[in-house]
């Protein structure tokens, strides 16, 4: 090769960008990076193994309560005994209940109660000449709770009181 050539090369070799090599702390900060995605991604999945767990553990046992659902039907049709029908049927609705209660599903409290709206749901007013305002006097359907989380709203009719009126000499109407 020719100085010139030389040269020229050597210029050309300045003129190129130089690649850029990262630094240590940079490579690892892109490690962890990655490490910590594939950790996310690790959780993720055993949190929905998890719960696929949970839940035909929770499947199963409802499975089993249908299979006497299922039995108590078929008696229903060769017998002519109430109450030994009543009978099986309220034990399915105990096992039902036995099974929320173990899960942690609480019912909630209505009747004689304060209403409150984060919990109830009024379905109704009814007018009461004795009491207080804002009394739960029916429930139409029980509310629960879930491990203190409201799960679904007692639905319910609520008190009124009657104001008491009197008429005037005028014939109009006052309260008192």
């Amino acid at each position: 090769m020719e100085e010139k050539d030389l040269i020229e090369e050597n210029e050309q070799e300045k003129e190129k960008p130089e690649e850029y090599v990262p630094n240590e702390w940079e490579i690892k900060y892109a490690r962890l990076q990655a490490e910590f995605e594939n950790f996310r991604q690790r959780l993720r999945k055993e949190k929905e193994e998890w719960q696929e767990i949970a839940n035909a553990k929770l499947l199963k046992e409802i499975v089993e309560i249908m299979d006497n659902f299922k039995l108590a039907l078929e008696s229903i049709k060769h017998t002519r005994k109430k109450d030994a029908i009543i009978e099986g049927v309220e034990m399915i609705y105990k096992q039902f209940e036995n099974l929320l209660e173990k899960e942690g599903v609480i019912k909630i409290e209505t009747v004689g109660k304060i209403f409150d709206p984060n919990i109830h749901e009024a379905v109704g007013v009814e007018e009461v000449s004795n009491g207080e305002d804002n009394i739960i006097l029916k429930e139409i359907s029980p509310g629960y709770l879930f491990k203190n989380k409201l799960l679904r709203p007692a639905r319910v009719i609520v008190s009124k009181k009657i104001q008491n009126k009197e008429v005037d000499n005028h014939g109009e109407n006052s309260r008192n």
